[in-house]
Formats: C-alpha cells, sequence, structure tokens
C-alpha cells in the first residue's frame, strides 16, 4: 500500500476511534452527572438571572446551548466533543512524526477512568479543562508545522477558559505565551512584556465576560476564602482574626466547624455564624473582606502557612491516610428543574475502575505535579520543548495557586493537571529517543518520591 494511502487509512482509524470513544462517553454518561452546582447553574441558564458565586459566564453558555435541547444534553455534548477533538488532533500530529504506537497512547490515556469519567459530570471544571485541552491541542498542531491561523481559536479557547474558574488564570498562562510568536518571548524582557499583556488579557477578557457582559448579583464567593483561612489560622494556634466574633466563640466554632479539608461540613447552619460575621463587617464598615483576610494573616502568618500546608496535602492527595470517594461522581441532585442522571452498569464499571486509580499513586494530584516536573525537567533536549514547557508549567502553576486559593479538595479541580501531563507524557515517550539514560532517572525521581510516600501515609492511615 503506498505511504500516502496507508496515512490516510491511519488518520481514518483514529478518527473512527475517537468518534467511538465519544459515543462511549456519552452512552455511559447520558444525559451528565447532576451535581448541586450543576443544579444551580442550569437554574441560572434558565432564567438568564445570573450571581458570580460560580463565574457565569458557564451558566451564559448552557443557555445558549438550551437552542438544541434542555437538561444537561446539550452540555454533556459539548465536553464530550472538545476532549476528543483535542485528543484526536494531538493523536494525529503524533501519527504523521512518530508513527502509530505514540497515537494510539494519546487515545488511550483518554480513557483513563478519571479522566474519561470526569467528563461526564456537568460541572465548570471539566469544561474548563476541555477548552484548556482544545486550545493546547491547536497549539501542539501549530508548533508542529500546522497553520499560524490555529493561534486565533486557541486564543479564544484560553481566554474563555481562564473565565471559567477563578483561578483559571495560572493554567492559561503558559498556553498564552506558548499562543505568542517566538520572537516574543526569546529574551527576558520581551518575555516580561509578554507575559504581562497576556495576564492583562486573561484578567480583562474575565472581567468582561462575567461583570460586565452578565452583569450577575454578587454573593461575595471571596468571603467562603476569607472565612476557611480565618478558622485555619485559629486551629493552628493563631489569633481570632473574625470582626466582631469573641475569641471564645471562634474557638468553639472552630473546634466544631473546622476540619484541614474544609469548612462547616459538621453543622452548616450552626457554622454559617463566623462567615456571617465577615459579611456584617464588610456591609457596615465598608471594608473589603480582602482587608481582614491580609489583617489575620499578617498577624499570624505561621498560623495561616501550617493551615495552607495542611489543607494543601488534602488538595494534593499526599500524606493522607484515606482517598475521599469523588474520583467520578455519579449523583442525581434533587431538583424541579427536569435534570436527571441515573447510572447504567458501564457508569458503575468506570466509576470503580475511577476509585481505584485514585487509590493508587498515579490517581493523586500530587504524583501529577511531581511527572508536571519532570516534563520540565526532559523538555530542554526534546524537539517539542516550547510545547512541555507550556504544559508542565500550566500543570504546575494551576497546582501551585491552590496552596492559596483551595476552600475545598474536590479532586475535579485538579483536572486540568492531569489532562496536561497526560498529553505532555504522551508526547515525551514519542521523543524518548532524543533522551540520555540519566536523565530519565533525574525526570522520573520527583515522581518516585512522591509516590512512595503516598503509599506510606496510605498503608499507615489503613493500619491506624
Amino acid at each position: 500500500m503506498p505511504a500516502d494511502a496507508a496515512g490516510r487509512k491511519d488518520s481514518g482509524i483514529l478518527i473512527l476511534l475517537c468518534l467511538s470513544g465519544a459515543l462511549a462517553q456519552l452512552l455511559i454518561f447520558h444525559w451528565g452527572v447532576i451535581t448541586p452546582d450543576s443544579v444551580v447553574q442550569y437554574g441560572q441558564a434558565v432564567t438568564g438571572v445570573y450571581d458570580d458565586w460560580h463565574p457565569p459566564i458557564t451558566a451564559w453558555i448552557w443557555r445558549q446551548l438550551l437552542r438544541f435541547g434542555e437538561g444537561g444534553a446539550p452540555f454533556l455534548i459539548l465536553d464530550v466533543a472538545l476532549y476528543w477533538a483535542a485528543l484526536g488532533l494531538v493523536a494525529q500530529g503524533l501519527l504523521r512524526r512518530h508513527g502509530r504506537l505514540p497515537a494510539l497512547t494519546v487515545l488511550g490515556l483518554g480513557l483513563l477512568p478519571i479522566a474519561f469519567g470526569q467528563v461526564g459530570a456537568i460541572l465548570k471544571d471539566p469544561f474548563m479543562a476541555c477548552l484548556l485541552l482544545l486550545a493546547a491541542a491547536l497549539l501542539v498542531r501549530r508548533e508542529w508545522g500546522g497553520r499560524g491561523w490555529l493561534r486565533l481559536p486557541a486564543l479564544l479557547l484560553i481566554l474563555l477558559a481562564g473565565a471559567t474558574r477563578f483561578n483559571a488564570l495560572f493554567a492559561a498562562l503558559p498556553l498564552m505565551l506558548l499562543a505568542a510568536p517566538r520572537s516574543w518571548i526569546g529574551r527576558p524582557v520581551p518575555y516580561v512584556a509578554s507575559a504581562t499583556v497576556a495576564v492583562g488579557l486573561l484578567v480583562g477578557a474575565n472581567w468582561a465576560l462575567n461583570e460586565a457582559l452578565l452583569r450577575p448579583s454578587h454573593s461575595h464567593p471571596i468571603n467562603s476564602l476569607v472565612n476557611f483561612d480565618l478558622a485555619g489560622i485559629v486551629a493552628h494556634g493563631g489569633r481570632n482574626g473574625w470582626p466582631g466574633l469573641a475569641d471564645g466563640e471562634a474557638r468553639t466554632l472552630v473546634a466544631r466547624c473546622y476540619t484541614p479539608r474544609l469548612y462547616g461540613m459538621a453543622d452548616e447552619q450552626l457554622c454559617a455564624r463566623t462567615e456571617e460575621t465577615i459579611a456584617v463587617h464588610v456591609d457596615r464598615q465598608h471594608e473589603s473582606a480582602v482587608a481582614v483576610w491580609l489583617r489575620a494573616i499578617a498577624a499570624s502568618p505561621v498560623a495561616w502557612a501550617l493551615h495552607r500546608l495542611d489543607h494543601l496535602n488534602w488538595n494534593w492527595r499526599f500524606l493522607v491516610p484515606f482517598v475521599p470517594n469523588d474520583a467520578v461522581y455519579m449523583m442525581s441532585a434533587q431538583n424541579d428543574l427536569g435534570l436527571r442522571f441515573v447510572p447504567n452498569p458501564l457508569t458503575k464499571v468506570i466509576g470503580s475502575a475511577a476509585r481505584i486509580m485514585a487509590w493508587t499513586p498515579l490517581g493523586r494530584p500530587a504524583t501529577w505535579l511531581a511527572l508536571a516536573v519532570g516534563l520540565l525537567i526532559l523538555a530542554p533536549n526534546l524537539p517539542s520543548r516550547r510545547i512541555l514547557f507550556a504544559l508542565g508549567g500550566s500543570a504546575l502553576l494551576y497546582g501551585l495557586a491552590y496552596a492559596v486559593v483551595s476552600v475545598a479538595p474536590d479532586l475535579r479541580y485538579n483536572l486540568w493537571t492531569l489532562f496536561a501531563v497526560m498529553i505532555g507524557g504522551a508526547i515525551v515517550i514519542a521523543e524518548r529517543a532524543h533522551i540520555a539514560g540519566d536523565r530519565w532517572k533525574v525526570a522520573l525521581l520527583p515522581a518516585i518520591v512522591v509516590m512512595k510516600l503516598e503509599v506510606i501515609a496510605l498503608l499507615i492511615g489503613l493500619i491506624g
């Protein structure tokens, strides 16, 4: 068979595999897992009335999708289309450069149960991750000799993704720099200037989409972060930073409501007292919650740092005695909007496989971040170094941002880190001939150390 004909046949097989993966995902998660967040955002999509507890751009996009059908179906189809289009683009690029096996490797990684299963939930987190994944795939193809116009849709996807989560900027920035012409980032001064412009574009797009365009009512989600950190400071021996709350009451509420994982699950009505004091103070004194937050950190920096490290450990699933059961959601939150999800036997298989993966080191964000470090170590010697620097940097910046801004340790928050490492890892495997043996050892060392520590902590927890 002539080479051109064989190439067309292989490309056709990849397209067929992507379509099969997408159809399987739609069948297994027909029509999307429904969480309480899904219900809230769907209600806003139906009414066109938004608040800013979640970035309203996701609800607005859902509202536009309702033209094609009610409920979660159009949103799930969009997520799945983004996911498999991205994987297919990278696979086609690897096929042309390195042959069948690397191309199939990308698609195989797309079937990892956590990645595959998380896309089945109607939430802003997989939506953001899928947007970034397709943007990254377009930029990968451009770097590998594709058309220059691929920058434009990639940039639009990145700006949109940057508006879907309050901390998405950290994930989006390295991809924005990958989209920039090489001459703009080849030296320190142009690089800093380009990064500054990229941050400005991301912040500006976020404000334009979520504030100026949609004009949501303000629910002050920052209060949740401030409240969690004030509780963590008290729990770790720091000063009470709540305005208008007596020290004794603060300690009592913290003892009842605070864990390093999150705040308030023990008794939501009782525990709401602390966040209410912040809202009342902000309203009466016209002082921002951020000012309250910074003042408390300045008064007890060590306690704040210990609290943050404690929480980050849970967010990354690093030295933890057990693994929360959230690898793949299989819920259908009650609502009167017609949203409903019913798991089928295949859904339960994916859920079980994802739970097993989550208990292993390969299902932990700490491992994914260690592998991202490995991408950066290997990148300088590889032809796709710019791509790998962007993917590794994006995964690390996004994961590290949770050291400051996280209030809950749900696995879905780290989904983009997994996606970035999946794509970067497939590229590294394809270009492994350029890597000296010792460099492999250095690159894998962080992940090996992290995985060993994860297993030890888990065994201690199980024995204890």
